[in-house]
């Protein structure tokens, strides 16, 4: 009987075990001579059964190889190595090899698919064998999420400036800082908080030969992922990455409902302040950011850049039918005269006096810091409560999650309430006025001699939003004297008017107040 051996395991661990390919090989030999078995060809690989079939390699060899040489049996070691996957799939498989007359030969016993009898008996195998894969992975995701509720770490790479220790060690899963990688980190994050892109941090490291966590060049992306991982700050979190409906991308989400968060479950290399400010910040992506780019709107749509031949635009989103297109200086220039305007103008100055005097008449400011800071240890109390009582199974997982999302929303409004009023009393309402006119006269005095990049700091740290409004003059596109036509002006759309939400960082509570120039 002509034959074709297929020798597969699941692991790079069972490849070193009794289960490994050298021992399948050697029992198939052993009993191929017994039987008088013509082994035409034989197939090994590292592979799960329970991928797809078009994404099993191996098994694809076979069924290339069977399709040309006719084979009359094939060989597995177990039938789980064939019939583990989908079900279709095994349908399908079967019924392939049943028309070609294959027989399946299972650790030496032979079943001939052309009988109901035996395929009855390999079908219901493959059942079972489907059904221990899934309990299998029930049991191993069940154990995941325990240990993820106790801020372990169970799967995954290890995260760069971090190590994980050793299996056996009691400290497993415990992440433990890496000194000389957390200094890199502390690097990054510090330089992203004084505002630099994640180009010009990642140029920065690899000119210095400072080694990527692949031991290559340092990229924009994995920064982008660095300097957004909360677990930085001692947050562990688990089933945070959550696909996007209709495509493979998947999103970082730490609000998921399938997300399971633990704070302080390991050392943090940055502090909590620090990994909130650079997430305020905001770094560009490119070394030389647009001055408007994440502030502006055109006519309601949220601008993007745009770049032509001979010169950048902002635009609405594409897929965006009527909306218009500003040249990049031309739209950069109107935005910061207005500016300048707007905060020079004694009604805007006007509305924060209001506003600061306003605060400064509450009776209840004196007070407001004890007050947070009760707020906090109260609510941080209740969040350790509710750990105990998951732990304890008082609740379950789905309210637990409900509860302390809630808490830790509380906790961070409290926080930033407590941050402002702390800044008050280090400050003082009367010195921040002071301090708001003189930047104004300052801004009017150096109009001329401030960098884009300034520029765009300042719009960054007084304004939420930009806003123009433009519209389209209609252009007759005429013809010359042999009817050819002629060329329109390339700037269609005129602004109309820019609007302003400052979100200023007052120390009297940040108000918001928008203008329109």
């Amino acid at each position: 009987m002509r034959v074709v051996a297929m020798f597969r395991v699941s692991t790079e661990k069972q490849a070193n075990e009794g289960a490994s390919l050298d021992a399948q090989e050697r029992h198939y030999h052993e009993l191929a001579v017994r039987s008088g078995w013509d082994t035409l060809a034989t197939f090994r690989g590292c592979e799960s059964a329970t991928q797809a079939s078009s994404e099993r390699e191996v098994l694809q060899q076979v069924l290339a190889f069977i399709r040309q040489n006719r084979p009359e049996a094939i060989y597995v070691h177990e039938q789980s190595r064939l019939t583990r996957g989908d079900e279709l799939e095994v349908a399908a498989l079967l019924r392939e090899m049943r028309e070609r007359r294959l027989k399946l030969i299972i650790y030496g016993v032979v079943r001939d698919l052309s009988s109901l009898d035996e395929r009855f008996m390999v079908g219901i195998q493959s059942l079972v064998d489907r059904a221990e894969a899934e309990r299998i992975k029930e049991r191993q995701q069940r154990g995941k999420r325990e240990k993820a509720r106790h801020g372990l770490k169970n799967s995954g790479p290890t995260l760069y400036g971090y190590r994980n220790p050793p299996p056996g060690d009691a400290n497993r899963g415990r992440l433990q800082v890496v000194a000389e990688e957390a200094a890199i980190v502390r690097r990054v994050f510090a330089m992203a908080a004084q505002g630099r892109s994640t180009r010009t941090i990642a140029a920065q490291l690899t000119r210095e030969g400072i080694p990527s966590p692949r031991g290559g060049r340092w990229g924009k992306t994995s920064l982008s992922r660095m300097l957004a991982n909360p677990a930085y700050r001692g947050c562990h979190v688990t089933g945070g990455w959550v696909a996007e409906p209709g495509s493979r991308t998947f999103r970082f989400d730490i609000n998921h409902p399938g997300a399971v968060v633990v704070e302080g479950a390991h050392e943090a290399i940055v502090s909590p302040p620090e990994w909130a400010a650079v997430q305020a910040t905001d770094p560009p992506r490119t070394a030389k950011p647009r001055m408007l780019t994440g502030l502006l709107s055109l006519n309601g749509y949220p601008a993007t850049g745009d770049s032509g031949r001979q010169e950048k635009f902002y635009r609405p989103p594409r897929g965006t039918r009527g909306g218009p297109w500003l040249s990049s200086d031309e739209a950069d220039t109107v935005v910061w005269r207005s500016f300048i305007k707007a905060v020079s103008e004694p009604r805007f100055l006007e509305q924060v006096i209001t506003q600061v005097q306003a605060r400064q008449t509450d009776p209840q400011a004196a007070d407001e810091r004890p007050r947070l800071e009760a707020q906090i240890r109260k609510l941080e109390a209740r969040l350790a409560r509710l750990t105990d009582m998951r732990a304890d199974g008082e609740i379950t997982g789905a309210e637990f999650r409900k509860r302390s999302s809630e808490a830790r929303a509380q906790i961070t409004a409290a926080e930033q309430q407590l941050a402002v009023a702390e800044q008050l009393e280090a400050h003082g309402d009367g010195q921040w006025v002071r301090q708001m006119f003189t930047a104004a006269r300052m801004l009017v005095a150096s109009e001329r001699a401030l960098s884009m990049q300034e520029r765009r700091d300042v719009l960054r740290r007084a304004v939420r939003h930009v806003g123009i409004t433009a519209h389209r003059q209609p252009q007759q596109q005429g013809k010359d004297r042999q009817g050819r036509y002629l060329t329109v002006d390339k700037k269609p759309w005129q602004v109309e008017s820019v609007t302003f939400d400052f979100a200023l960082d007052l120390p009297s509570g940040a108000p918001h107040l928008a203008t329109t120039c």
